[in-house]
């Protein structure tokens, strides 16, 4: 019988923080082994609000494929982030892989739910203006994170798990990606470059655009169909159109500042560190 092969590293979240660079960075990387599917979300039931997300992989078997490619590797990871706000996520992991090491990268709470929005509008099935898409929780709960970063570091020790500060991962990302191969005991360099920002801004280019990229039942045959560099490519040449980044409304923005003020201040006392973060010195 087969020895079962289970990554021994999660990247956990946040949503909106720089997890596809790190994952994509981490592909390139002798030494490091990362499953060919991101966002697997074999070890939670919550599932991402997109209507275009991928099926999360449920059973253990078909999990288990996603690293039947392992080699030599010393790390094996994989990342889904709605590990970092599911509370039961942690303790399965712990179940399954009790040595495993744990990613997570934190992004300002108030600019990351403005990011996220942006995402569903790219995605296009996000029409509403940001102040009317608040109204519910869909862009609110993920931003607490004290709660969610103490989770991890009582099931797993400080020792096993390595929080980076989105606003500094995207100054220093070549150092940042060096500081996590150290943390994963990997003895290679970065990648030779680590600028390319993945999932950048852009807005789908004609009406009838929206409706394929927010449409579920169009997207699950090309993803069967086509290569996935050509599916990207024509996403990104023909879908889509980069824009400049809009600016956050001041209302909305005050309006999230009060709600997560209290919560930074928490996870402040957590990591033992001021946050760079403008709601963190008001």
């Amino acid at each position: 019988m087969a020895k079962e092969i289970w990554p021994n590293f999660f990247i956990v979240g946040a949503p909106k923080a720089g997890t596809t660079s790190l994952y994509n960075y981490l592909t390139r990387v002798p030494g490091v082994y990362m499953s060919p599917m991101k966002e697997p979300r074999y070890f939670t039931t919550i599932n991402p609000v997109e209507v275009t997300a991928m099926a999360p992989v449920r059973d253990k078997a078909k999990y288990l494929r996603l690293f039947k490619g392992v080699k030599d590797e010393v790390a094996i990871g994989e990342a889904s982030v709605t590990y970092l706000r599911d509370p039961d996520t942690p303790e399965r992991i712990r179940d399954a892989v009790p040595g495993a090491r744990i990613i997570m990268i934190l992004r300002d709470p108030v600019e990351r739910a403005f990011s996220d929005y942006l995402m569903h509008v790219r995605e296009g099935w996000q029409t509403l203006p940001f102040e009317e898409a608040l109204r519910t929780d869909l862009y609110l709960d993920q931003g607490f994170y004290a709660l969610q970063v103490k989770r991890y570091l009582d099931t797993f020790g400080p020792e096993r798990v390595k929080i980076l500060i989105f606003e500094e991962f995207i100054q220093a990302t070549e150092l940042a990606v060096g500081d996590v191969l150290r943390f994963l005991g990997v003895n290679n360099q970065p990648p030779a470059s680590v600028k390319e920002a993945y999932n950048a801004f852009a807005i789908p280019r004609v009406r009838w655009a929206y409706r394929i990229l927010g449409n579920r039942w169009a997207r699950r045959p090309a993803r069967a169909l086509i290569p996935a560099p050509l599916r990207l490519l024509v996403k990104e040449r023909i879908l889509l159109r980069k824009v400049s980044k809009p600016a956050m409304p001041q209302e909305a923005r005050k309006l999230l500042e009060d709600l997560y003020r209290d919560d930074v201040r928490k996870l402040e006392e957590i990591l033992g560190r001021a946050l760079p973060w403008p709601l963190a010195r008001h």
